[in-house]
């Protein structure tokens, strides 16, 4: 049985494996090998004080981290310095909020959030201490005159900036900016807190929609050479770099048309937005737990006969299994990149036939009796009402719980819906319909039950012909004459079938086939059902309609063969759409913890992923605070039946669109 050595190798692995209103207070930076134990110790307060101080630190510390400690001494008012100066501490007053705060510091919610991670998922609470990032000008004295030196302000590091785009915005160069921030030579970090002179010259530090690039001034270069070069006016560079106007210097960093530069000469500072590996600046060891439904009970025998026929009987199993196994292969993976990865695996032991109520007392079970506040994150459970439990349970903690295979879940501030609901699918073709829908001759079919989703192609195209199919709720056959009417024989025609009835998708297909001989003709769904799976509709026929379709993966090629033939090597057999999902979701996931200091800071860089089937893009859903992936393939059938990816331009912000 193929997933035999998956289940034994994962039994191998499970059974051997008062008020603070009038304190004052201090900071600590962790150092590298440091421990809350430890660090309490050395500063004479407990463990307990540590953690109500500073919440976020219950999931973990690392190297950098700021503490609030007890004692120390503190300014009038609800705020102090940190001993470090970059951040304010600053205690809660009754009736504050975040947005409040955000105002009276002067910076975003967001970054407030980066250095608070609990309040991801939680409301500020009065007498707690928060830490505000200083972003405050401030003049430094120098050690050796005893003057006041070079003035700086701070400057939080936003998701996709770089070191180019901060250069060229303060008008230095690379070297002068690693001097004011020696901490930032092996790469920028999310959230970091910079020096920068006080005079930017830019508003932001990141290049917008991908028409210009970074340029590094050499030696011996000069204004006039360089505007000969690119063939531009002074004007127009000074225009684009408002720091020429204090003169041009080597090593300067400028912003221009990419036309104008080529490839040999322009900076890459694509950010990592697809590849995650080449942006890697946090490779602390990952706690990550895996919660899936082994039900290890049934196989709990002396003989694999027996634990071969309950893999055969059941499917949930199976798809653990499958998905397990992913898993391993990204964590060997991600161990190759130089990321630690320590699994924590549980078995929910789901039982259909016991009722939510005691499945979700399993639950419960595993996350009372086990240590969760050390994880990085929680992949799993596998089934609807298992994970928003657990997410539930897990929220008010802010660790996040990432849901691995359902469409639909009830979003919670630390859940991560990883698979793209099917309203997600049907937005992404809309847009695509929408978009390149223009100039062609637009005929609608849709049965009884797809009647909005008609009335959205409408309003995207009000003069498209509409065919209505006859019989019961309007889902039974259309007259072949009446579609071959509404065809045109001089545009191409694009036919929007929106039905999931066997028996009216085969007669639309057939009588569009015998069209095709003086008729340009493509098919299209906003969603692939599982009628299209029946032997009564004929794949060759969709083939020759050049069946568009949405999915929320894609058929594996070349490329990606290395993964295949890892795995039949580990396995013995080619893996299975879960057996990927669990690979592709798992890397995705590690590879994000390394890129940021959290799950939540990955997101709102707004990274978007590729790899062997799938590919994630998540945002944030405006009323639950939750995650949701917005990332989904247009396929289409080419030749001998092969899925073909269309390409489509990406939106960063994405919402579903309204019935």
């Amino acid at each position: 049985m193929r997933n035999l050595s998956v289940l034994f190798l994962f039994l191998f692995m499970v059974f051997s494996c008062s008020s603070i209103g009038q304190q004052t207070y201090s900071s600590h930076r962790v150092q590298d090998g440091e421990t809350i134990s430890a660090i309490a110790n050395k500063y004479n307060v407990t463990v307990y004080e540590i953690y109500r101080l500073n919440p976020e630190a219950k999931n973990r510390i690392y190297p950098g981290l700021v503490l609030i400690l007890p004692g120390g001494q503190s300014d009038p008012g609800n705020s102090e310095l940190s001993a470090d100066g970059k951040f304010i501490l600053h205690t809660i007053a009754k009736g504050e909020t975040l947005y409040k705060l955000s105002k009276k510091y002067e910076v975003s919610e967001t970054d407030i959030k980066r250095y608070n991670t609990h309040l991801y998922t939680a409301e500020l609470r009065s007498g707690e201490v928060v830490k505000v990032p200083n972003t405050k000008t401030r003049t430094e004295v120098s050690e050796d005159t005893g003057k006041p030196a070079v003035t700086n302000r701070k400057h939080i590091v936003k998701p996709k900036e770089t070191k180019y785009g901060l250069a060229a915005m303060y008008g230095i160069t690379i070297q002068e900016l690693e001097s004011m921030n020696p901490e930032i030579k092996n790469g920028l970090q999310i959230g970091a807190i910079l020096n920068v002179p006080d005079k930017s010259y830019s508003n932001d530090a990141v290049l917008e929609d991908g028409t210009y690039a970074f340029y590094e001034v050499k030696p011996q270069e000069t204004l006039f050479s360089l505007t000969r070069r690119w063939d531009m006016s002074e004007e127009q560079l000074v225009r684009l770099n408002p720091a020429l106007k204090e003169g041009l210097k080597n090593g300067m960093i400028l912003k221009l048309p990419k036309g104008k530069l080529s490839e040999e000469v322009s900076l890459d500072v694509s950010g990592g937005a697809v590849k995650l590996s080449d942006n890697l600046t946090n490779l602390s060891t990952k706690n990550v737990a895996v919660m899936l439904p082994f039900n290890l009970g049934k196989t709990k025998t002396d003989t694999s006969d027996i634990a071969r026929q309950v893999l055969k009987r059941d499917r949930v199993m199976n798809i653990a299994l499958d998905f397990y196994s992913g898993v391993l292969m990204a964590a060997d993976s991600a161990k190759a990149l130089g990321i630690s990865t320590n699994l924590h695996v549980f078995d929910t032991q789901y039982d259909r036939n016991d009722g939510q109520a005691a499945n979700d007392r399993k639950i419960e079970s595993i996350l009372r009796g086990n240590d969760f506040a050390k994880m990085n994150v929680v992949i799993g459970p596998l089934l609807t009402s298992n994970v928003e439990k657990t997410s539930r349970l897990l929220r008010d903690r802010a660790i996040p719980v990432v849901s691995p295979i359902v469409p639909e879940v009830e979003m919670q501030a630390n859940l991560f819906q990883s698979r793209p609901a099917d309203k997600i699918l049907k937005e992404q073709m809309l847009r695509y319909i929408k978009q390149e829908g223009r100039g062609k001759n637009i005929v609608i079919v849709a049965d009884g039950k797809n009647q909005a989703t008609k009335n959205q192609l409408l309003a995207l195209y009000p003069d498209a012909k509409v065919v209505f199919p006859k019989g019961e709720n309007g889902a039974g056959y259309v007259s072949a004459s009446n579609l071959a009417s509404k065809l045109s024989s001089t545009i191409e025609n694009w036919v929007i079938l929106e039905s999931n009835d066997v028996a009216l998708i085969s007669n639309v297909t057939t009588s569009l086939s015998t069209q095709l001989g003086g008729k340009r003709i493509t098919l299209l769904t906003t969603d692939k059902g599982s009628a299209y799976e029946s032997d009564d509709v004929s794949n060759i026929t969709l083939m020759k309609l050049n069946f568009h379709f949405p999915s929320v993966d894609r058929a594996y090629t070349e490329k990606q063969l290395s993964f295949i033939n890892a795995y039949k090597a580990k396995y013995g057999y080619e893996p299975s759409s879960y057996a990927v999902r669990g690979y592709d979701l798992t890397f995705d996931t590690l590879l994000r913890l390394a890129a940021a200091e959290s799950l939540y800071e990955a997101a709102e860089a707004g990274y978007s992923t590729q790899y062997v089937e799938n590919k994630f893009h998540y945002i944030q859903d405006p009323v639950s605070s939750g995650y949701y992936n917005n990332s989904a393939y247009i396929l289409k059938f080419g030749e001998d039946l092969q899925e073909i990816v269309v390409e489509i331009p990406e939106t960063a912000t994405s919402t579903y669109l309204k019935d």
